[in-house]
């Protein structure tokens, strides 16, 4: 009977310490405002879900940017890594907080931010004068000979337009304007046949993720006027929080992206739930701005 209960806690423990996720830093102590790099790394079995992490670690500590997730495969072992850009706009020790995922967490540590040192026995010191010089006959005829240049190629281009209009003007328009269809009609219609087709059921997650991101940036930069389309996430993140939306959109937004990023490059497969929930997240996105966005089209026609 012993034995039996020491060959269970044995494979236990074993099987706890093969999968390790740590989270390290070079150095503990910056200036305020400063960038630290915090390395994420995981080593252990291919069924670890990589944590979604948002803008910040705590109300102090601000993520200014995350790397994409690299993948190494050595043998049975998956190994994960990604590098977090925080800073704070505060002083003092402020905790890093373990980073769960499932039943692995990392060890929480302290960081210090300073503030700069000044000398007060300096005495302010004043900008000096811009030097003045005369203009020269170089100057001088370089200007009056751009100005010429730039007078005969504005007088050209008007020639041009003029007789183009006047060759032009009469001409029946023989092909018929088709109206731009508008934005939103076609995001929506993207998006029933996204929810339709099931593709995370068919073993195509990779696939669902890519046009479920792909209809969030085209309403992001149709939205918010953000690049979007060919951006990584934390450059997305980074044109959000200079645009100081709600917080709670800008959170929605992120995890969309941060999960679709986890399973087209990390592999990871994730469960129907989750695949679900992504899409229902984005339902609601699209729904919330679909009268405003409306109006907005309205005005534009």
């Amino acid at each position: 009977m012993k034995t039996w209960i020491l060959n269970i806690l044995f494979f236990c423990s074993s099987t706890f310490i093969s999968a390790q996720f740590t989270c390290n830093v070079d150095s503990n102590n910056f200036l305020i405002g400063e960038q630290a790099i915090i390395y994420l790394e995981y080593k252990g079995s291919s069924d670890f879900a990589w944590p979604t992490l948002m803008d910040t670690l705590t109300e102090e500590l601000e993520i200014v940017n995350a790397s994409k997730i690299d993948t190494i495969i050595s043998g049975e072992d998956l190994l994960l890594s990604q590098k977090l850009h925080i800073t704070s706009w505060d002083t003092g020790y402020f905790i890093v907080p373990p980073i769960v995922s499932g039943e692995l967490q990392t060890t929480p540590f302290l960081l210090r931010f300073n503030t700069v040192k000044i000398n007060p026995s300096e005495s302010f010191k004043p900008i000096n004068d811009q030097f003045e010089t005369p203009f020269i006959f170089d100057e001088i005829q370089s200007i009056v000979l751009w100005s010429i240049f730039w007078l005969i190629i504005i007088a050209t281009l008007i020639a041009l337009s003029y007789l183009l209009y006047n060759k032009y003007k009469r001409k029946p328009t023989t092909d018929p304007t088709i109206p731009a269809r508008p934005v939103m009609e076609v995001l929506w219609e993207r998006f029933e046949a996204l929810k339709s087709s099931k593709l995370w059921e068919k073993g195509e997650e990779k696939e669902f993720h890519v046009e479920l991101s792909g209809i969030l940036r085209k309403f992001l930069e149709f939205k918010h006027r953000v690049k979007a389309l060919e951006e990584t996430t934390g450059e997305i993140t980074q044109q959000l929080n200079a645009l100081g939306l709600d917080r709670k959109f800008k959170n929605e937004v992120i995890h969309i992206l941060n999960f679709s990023d986890m399973v087209k490059f990390a592999k990871q497969r994730g469960v129907y739930a989750q695949h679900e929930s992504a899409l229902e997240l984005l339902n609601q996105i699209l729904s919330a701005h679909q009268e405003e966005i409306k109006q907005q089209e309205t005005e534009t026609v």
